[in-house]
């Protein structure tokens, strides 16, 4: 397992799966807006102001004057207690003739040390919202009327109940999608995140060097457009030079069938020959060859027919036309032998007569974990490079694959990691 992970392994994962994260996304809003039709209960409020109030009479003393603002707050305590009061649920549901159970609760609150209550209902009828509210603070004030009948109390509604302040599902859906996209985001992030910390596949080429005890030559970006892909394999090529010195033949083979050999061999190949070296470029792959169609060219004379001594290298090659300088042997299925004997037999002397007639000799052989092709081919080669799929190829599939080449008598000039 790898124990390196870089802010950019994050990046490149979430940028892969952009696609699946914004399904999970969206997936996660609908699921949460629709929600609330099936399981929630909503609760509607509505709101009325009663003002308590009182005259003195013109006969009653002084000191009767200087009272009234105590007996006044005294009757709006009491009014804000009666509010909470069952009695008044009961009294407004008979008075609407509906049943209590649709009143879910009645509280009163007085308004900033004034002599105003603010009666507050809430309901799971959103239509009777507002209707209730108005009816409970008229039963509430004339109830503190009978209660205190001196000195007698005025009761005036000042605010009644607005329906249009009440919620309906619309808003708590539009809520609960956001909060569901939220949510989608924070999983998939998640996600992400334990994907790339518990992978056991190549990422980070220094870990992996580090790790394998191989050298590790450079990435190679997935997207071919653009100089970024050149770029990368000129890269390769100076360290690979470095590396493995005067090395005229080169294999190149991929771990498993996904992890770009060819495109790495036709990579290295290409610009080999942008130094202003004659290269040839073989397509070793008997079972499934596919780098003449790579560079459009449909050439008579194959490897096999090289192979079995109808031609020479000469005479089968074929200039690549978009890359001066690249010549290109390409090969077509074998079907009277097996392709690791015919390598075995007759490769080694090819590809010494090839490195006579050319500056470098770029092998592509099929993936080297798939067949033996390549491990029959190695020990024929002065350098080999193994490539590995970014994200796809495991520690262990690399580590195998470069002992196999190492076994069979291959010189492993390092590794690359394709699909970056």
């Amino acid at each position: 397992m790898e124990m390196y992970v870089s802010f950019s392994d994050f990046l490149r994962f979430f940028r892969k799966k952009r696609a699946a994260f914004l399904i999970v996304v969206l997936a996660f809003g609908l699921i949460c807006g629709i929600a609330p039709l099936k399981l929630a209960k909503y609760t509607y409020s509505a709101s009325t102001t009663i003002l308590f109030n009182s005259d003195i009479p013109e006969s009653e003393d002084i000191n009767s004057n200087l009272q009234l603002p105590g007996i006044l707050n005294n009757r709006i305590q009491t009014a804000v207690a009666e509010a909470s009061s069952n009695d008044l649920v009961e009294k407004t549901a008979a008075e609407l003739g509906i049943d209590k159970e649709q009143i879910g609760k009645i509280t009163g609150e007085q308004v900033k040390s004034s002599l105003a209550v603010k009666l507050t209902v809430q309901t799971a009828d959103a239509d009777m919202a507002a209707k209730i509210s108005d009816t409970a603070a008229q039963l509430l004030g004339g109830d503190i009327q009978e209660q205190f009948p001196s000195p007698k109390l005025r009761v005036t509604v000042v605010e009644k109940a607005d329906e249009s302040k009440v919620q309906g599902k619309k808003s708590a859906m539009a809520k609960a999608g956001l909060l569901g996209l939220v949510l989608g985001f924070i999983v998939f992030v998640c996600y992400g995140m334990i994907r790339v910390l518990c992978d056991h596949t190549v990422r980070a080429g220094a870990a992996a060097e580090e790790t394998l005890r191989t050298k590790f030559l450079g990435d190679v970006p997935g997207d071919r457009r653009g100089s970024a892909h050149k770029d990368a394999f000129r890269r390769i090529r100076s360290v690979f030079l470095h590396s493995a010195g005067p090395a005229k033949s080169i294999l190149v083979t991929g771990v498993s069938e996904s992890a770009c050999g060819a495109e790495t061999a036709a990579g290295l190949a290409a610009s080999f020959a942008q130094a202003g070296r004659k290269v040839l470029l073989v397509d070793a792959d008997l079972r499934r060859p596919a780098l003449a169609d790579r560079f459009a060219v449909n050439p008579e004379k194959t490897l096999f027919h090289v192979l079995s001594g109808s031609c020479s290298a000469a005479q089968a090659a074929v200039e690549v036309p978009v890359q001066p300088g690249l010549y290109l042997l390409a090969s077509s299925p074998c079907e009277k032998a097996d392709p690791a004997d015919l390598f075995a037999r007759n490769f080694g002397k090819f590809l010494s007569e090839a490195e006579a007639d050319y500056d470098a000799v770029v092998v592509s052989a099929p993936a080297e974990l798939a067949c033996p092709d390549a491990e029959s081919i190695a020990p024929s080669a002065q350098a080999v490079v193994v490539a590995a799929k970014y994200g796809s190829t495991t520690y262990n599939a690399l580590r195998i694959a470069l002992r196999g080449i190492k076994e069979s008598g291959g010189r492993i000039a390092g590794f690359v990691i394709a699909g970056i």
